[in-house]
């Protein structure tokens, strides 16, 4: 099995084996599913004894390092997340998205993107964890501590290191290596360093929750926003959480919302940018999508529902590139059957969610970026195909597999769309999308795309050139426009 970007690999095992392919890895038994059949089935009809994660010694001795079973109850916990990021819960945040699609657009005006590779991901950080601080806190990214936004990312990445496949011996496929001394064990030493990096910057959440819970108490009429923490805060107080959360658990719980929802949605975007910037007649297509329905102006998020092709864009770099290729892993809880097969308790799963959106059968050129498959239906699917199952709407099957399946489908799925189709709304209204001059650009996914958890371009920086002064204009005046929406909503201004 490769360290790097074993999907490939997943993905000839399939073609070889067939829709079910499973390994011995040390003392654990590992399953790939390869279908959408496969993954309803197990996924979500058996969601009650297949939707456990995998719960690591190097994240609960050495990251987190705390007693496992209080490890397990803040990880359930997470689960708050979906108030913020999920279907439902969209709808709250969609004027602060706009501010910060607007202000993001604004930025690019100013050389934000102009192929500087520091200021283009500075600029897409800001714009990426703006939103969800404010939903999980109630506070401002302008509010926290200088460099917060930089500290928070080099943690993420510090984190992944040392999760990624071959980072660390697999003390979990073999025990004995987790009695190796320190003096011979690096791992240990990064991740006492990663534990370190988390705890530093997750108390910055409970301290900035606790801002607007004081002024939630004193004028709850001046906060025209409920963020996830300070309603926490005011419902234990209240005695309406009959089991309350410690302080450390809050932390935990600020943490997954503003993480869970920035390295999806930055990934997502800046891969929609490359592919706009490598295939120009798609992004010719996005504008007049754009234009039709917008106007003079750039678009509101109350209107981004009328957008066409542009959803189809995002859909489509989701499968062309998705974000988490061979998705998180789900364990078994008991020993089970399907069909001839036999699964004894604690195999892992995995759906590849790279080969399930390259059958040829199904899709036309799978390796191509064809927006245009998901103007014939919702599933990217050939005509013929779709035409052919009548029941197709209900057959179990998914728009997207990068954000998982069943119980443990990412509850930022919605948010991270969102996010995307807004701001690049904005962007591709205003701006011709440029491969920068000389620059290194590649959109192969062997040799342009990063092999980490999260697939994004290894160069992701593209020119961004107003497409005329007018727009130009409408980009400083809609800026200027939503400015204020998060201070009148946490009751700044008030």
């Amino acid at each position: 099995m490769p360290v790097q970007k074993p999907y490939l690999k997943f993905h000839q095992w399939a073609k070889q084996y067939g829709d079910i392919v499973g390994l011995n890895a040390g003392i654990g038994n590992l399953v790939f599913i390869d279908t959408p059949a496969l993954v309803h089935v197990l996924f979500d009809k058996r969601g009650a004894i297949f939707s456990n994660r995998p719960v690591t010694h190097i994240l609960i001795k050495h990251v987190f390092s705390g007693p496992e079973e209080k490890i397990r109850r803040v990880l359930p916990a997470m689960a708050q997340v979906q108030f913020i990021l999920g279907p439902a819960g969209i709808k709250r945040p969609l004027p602060l998205l706009e501010s910060e699609a607007a202000s993001l657009c604004r930025k690019f005006i100013d050389g934000g993107g102009g192929g500087s590779s520091s200021d283009y991901e500075q600029n897409l950080r800001h714009w990426a964890l703006a939103v969800p601080l404010i939903a999980t806190t109630g506070e401002r990214l302008s509010d926290m501590p200088a460099g917060y936004a930089d500290k928070l990312c080099h943690s993420q990445e510090e984190l992944l290191s040392v999760l990624l496949p071959g980072a660390a011996p697999p003390v979990d496929i073999f025990p004995v290596l987790k009695h190796v001394p320190e003096i011979l064990a690096g791992w240990k030493t990064k991740a006492r360093y990663v534990r370190k990096l988390l705890c530093d910057g997750a108390k910055n959440y409970l301290v900035g929750a606790k801002k607007p819970y004081a002024q939630i108490e004193k004028n709850p009429a001046s906060v025209g926003f409920d963020s996830r923490l300070p309603k926490i805060m005011k419902e234990q107080a209240a005695g309406l959480d009959k089991d309350k959360f410690t302080e450390t658990e809050l932390v935990y719980v600020g943490q997954a919302a503003v993480e869970a929802a920035v390295d999806t949605t930055l990934a997502t975007f800046k891969n929609l940018m490359v592919a706009f910037a490598a295939f120009t007649e798609k992004l010719v297509k996005a504008q007049e999508d754009v234009d039709r329905v917008a106007g003079g102006e750039p678009l509101s998020g109350e209107r981004i529902g009328k957008l066409v092709y542009l959803k189809a864009c995002i859909s489509e770099v989701l499968r062309w590139r998705p974000t988490t290729p061979q998705a998180l892993p789900h364990v078994l809880t008991r020993d089970e059957h399907l069909g001839e097969y036999f699964f004894p308790k604690s195999t892992m799963f995995i759906a590849n969610a790279w080969t399930i959106r390259r059958n040829e059968e199904e899709y036309d050129q799978p390796y191509h970026f064809i927006p245009e498959g998901f103007l014939d239906n919702p599933f990217g699917l050939r005509p013929s195909v779709a035409a052919a199952d009548k029941n197709l709407e209900n057959s179990g099957r998914r728009a997207l597999y990068a954000f998982g399946s069943g119980r443990r489908q990412c509850p930022g799925e919605q948010f991270a769309f969102t996010s995307v189709l807004l701001a690049a709304s904005k962007v591709v209204w205003a701006y011709d999308i440029l491969i920068p001059s000389g620059g290194r650009f590649n959109v192969s996914v062997e040799m342009g795309f990063n092999y980490g958890t999260v697939t994004e371009p290894i160069h992701p920086e593209v020119i961004f050139k107003a497409r005329s002064e007018k727009k130009r204009s409408g980009v400083l005046a809609d800026a200027q426009r939503t400015q204020d929406i998060p201070r009148d909503l946490l009751g700044l201004n008030f």
